[in-house]
């Protein structure tokens, strides 16, 4: 691990438990590393989530755009990278890039996250914590810019799929509630296996809306545009996470699209 030009970089060992039946990385796991070093270089920098929890305060990540040109294989080694930018609205975008031993490019990603009051649940101004991380090398600049949000309107659709997961001990994170990136592997957990055998993600456009805790009902929704989708060789499919409230009305907590592609 080092720190220089305000960049984070580390050298990774990919975990045997971290690969599908294909000896194939997770999608899940290129997300959780990317927020793994994220937390670590806040860390490095005193303020990460134990820090600012002092204050009265926290992060939170709101949307993260992830595009996956490639999947590494136990036991390879991979070098993963990852800098705060300089506070865009009320977001603090964060890019992230990894490559292979070979030096070939697995993955992209910009995420933004906010400082979150946790007295007011409102987020702050995060020009002060910013300053904590230093300059920051121009070159490696990305434009935060993501665009608009996805969005899931039931009535593009001629097929859903519906799956109603179990929060289990382990989904809920040091901030009290489901962790971010068990909601994108409840949508990819609602595919047929057939389909997840044959197909991988190579994009991911996530946002979450709200938080999820251990004894919400939730139920996922994909929306598939065309009956015979999955079927395709470059889908892109839509997803909605849902809690479903005691009076049986429904609340969006996060939306998603995720682009697929042949398995190699």
């Amino acid at each position: 691990m080092q720190i220089s030009n305000g960049i984070y970089s580390d050298t990774i060992t990919l975990n045997s438990y971290d690969v599908d039946s294909f000896n194939s990385t997770h999608t899940s796991y290129y997300f959780r590393i990317m927020q793994e070093v994220a937390g670590a270089h806040a860390y490095q920098r005193n303020v990460a989530i134990a820090h600012l929890r002092q204050d009265n305060k926290t992060w939170v990540v709101t949307r993260t755009k992830m595009s996956i040109p490639q999947y590494i294989r136990w036991p390879d080694t991979f070098r993963i990278e990852t800098w705060p930018q300089q506070p865009w609205k009320l977001y603090f975008p964060r890019a992230c890039r990894a490559w292979s031993a070979d030096n070939e490019i697995l993955f992209e990603s910009l995420t933004h996250w906010v400082v979150m009051d946790t007295i007011t649940q409102r987020p702050v101004k995060p020009q002060s914590i910013a300053e904590s991380f230093g300059p920051i090398a121009t070159e490696g600049l990305v434009d935060p810019d993501l665009g608009k949000r996805v969005s899931f309107n039931e009535g593009d659709f001629t097929t859903l799929l519906v799956y109603e997961p179990t929060i289990l001990y382990t989904d809920n994170d040091i901030n009290m509630h489901v962790n971010n990136v068990v909601f994108l592997q409840w949508m990819l957990d609602s595919l047929p296996f057939a389909f997840r055998d044959s197909h991988v993600v190579g994009a991911v456009d996530i946002s979450y809306l709200a938080q999820t805790f251990r004894e919400d009902h939730i139920r996922v929704r994909t929306g598939l545009s065309e009956t015979d989708l999955l079927h395709r060789d470059t889908p892109t499919l839509s997803h909605e996470v849902l809690r479903v409230l005691p009076t049986g009305e429904t609340q969006a907590v996060c939306v998603a699209t995720t682009t697929w592609r042949p398995r190699e």
